[in-house]
């Protein structure tokens, strides 16, 4: 379940935003958004399964988080989409990082 959230969440955030943003700068962007984010998750899941979590680690994972949905967002309204695809993107996004968060804590 968790392996189909995340492959789910990924291919509607990236292939409806591939076919919404007609640039290549703005896939490029939303691309990087995600990368980011699953990063940041991957990187801070990581730390805590191994047992290497301290406070300015977390800080910085909470940091990287915030400013990539604050990217997301600002992305969102600036692309040139319908109101109904600026929410259905970024709940795509975060069914994305919940699914890789899932699939890594039952790993």
């Amino acid at each position: 379940m968790a392996k189909l959230l995340f492959v789910i969440g990924a291919l509607v955030y990236l292939v409806g935003l591939w076919i919404s943003c007609p640039l290549l700068s703005g896939k490029g962007y939303f691309l990087g958004v995600l990368m980011t984010a699953t990063f940041g998750n991957y990187a801070y899941l990581r730390a805590e399964k191994l047992g290497q979590l301290d406070n300015f680690f977390t800080h910085i994972c909470q940091l990287v988080a915030l400013i990539t949905i604050g990217l997301l967002f600002i992305g969102v309204l600036n692309a040139p989409i319908n109101a109904y695809e600026m929410v259905i993107y970024p709940i795509a996004f975060f069914v994305c990082l919940f699914g890789q968060m899932r699939l890594f804590r039952s790993v």
